[in-house]
């Protein structure tokens, strides 16, 4: 890490954290007031930073408030709790559109032609360098925690799996190339979804995840952090690697049985 950029680091994390924010965090973060006092100061000073590092901006007319960039930083920011992994060393932008855009799409046919096309999409992570979410679908998350879906927590997963290869050597029919445990695990939970999906059967993890590895890494992220205690008890295999991986364990920081 170049030492401007440490020092800048250890800096910003002296500083205090503002009073409106912790205001912002007990209203709009489920996980806040779970957390022991030691977790808090931790991912208070992983918010300042990257806030401080990541540029925010709205687009199709709305207004990025610094409310807005706190509960997307905070959200993002979880997923660093124990292990800043460089915060997220590719992302460059947090882009935010009011509601769903419209995206544009490409498909090749078995011939080889390519079609082009638009469709609505809540979020992506187009590259390791930019996220896109969609504020209506953040709000809505926020107004149902527990329910196993949070695009934002969705979005930074991908960012991770850019990073460290979460979802590499498994193929779109979840078969692997590797003999990792992770690798391996990852693909059962791939492959019986797709079968889920297919059989329209409804499961813990957002049938999305059936789209290809990397969304089903993702949605099993969401589920570990927005239903840990039923993600335990369903893929308890997953639930500890996730455990290892993010060094800690969300099923324990809820003391009442989610609803």
């Amino acid at each position: 890490m170049p030492v401007f950029r440490y020092l800048r680091r250890q800096w910003i994390s002296r500083q205090s954290f503002p009073g409106k924010w912790e205001g912002v965090m007990r209203d709009q973060v489920s996980l806040w007031q779970h957390l022991p006092d030691s977790a808090r100061q931790k991912l208070q000073r992983r918010i300042q930073v990257f806030m401080d590092e990541k540029i925010f901006e709205g687009c199709g007319g709305l207004e990025l408030t610094e409310e807005k960039q706190l509960v997307i930083a905070a959200h993002a920011c979880i997923l660093l709790l124990e292990e800043p992994s460089d915060y997220y060393p590719s992302l460059k932008s947090i882009i935010v559109y009011p509601e769903d855009y419209m995206a544009p799409v490409y498909e090749t046919d078995a011939g080889g032609v390519v079609t082009e096309g638009w469709e609505s999409r809540s979020g992506e992570s187009w590259n390791p360098g930019n996220i896109v979410l969609s504020w209506n679908d953040i709000r809505r998350d926020l107004r149902h925690p527990h329910n196993g879906r949070n695009l934002i927590y969705h979005e930074c997963a991908h960012q991770l799996d850019y990073q460290y290869g979460m979802s590499a050597g498994i193929d779109l029919d979840g078969d692997t190339e590797a003999e990792e445990e992770w690798t391996a695990a990852l693909a059962r939970a791939y492959r019986a979804l797709r079968r889920k999906e297919r059989r329209g059967s409804a499961d813990l993890l957002d049938l999305y995840g059936a789209t290809n590895p990397a969304e089903c890494f993702a949605v099993i992220v969401e589920a570990f952090l927005e239903r840990p205690r039923a993600f335990r008890d369903r893929y308890a295999e997953l639930h500890g690697y996730l455990i290892s991986f993010f060094s800690f364990d969300p099923a324990e920081l809820f003391p009442e049985p989610e609803r």
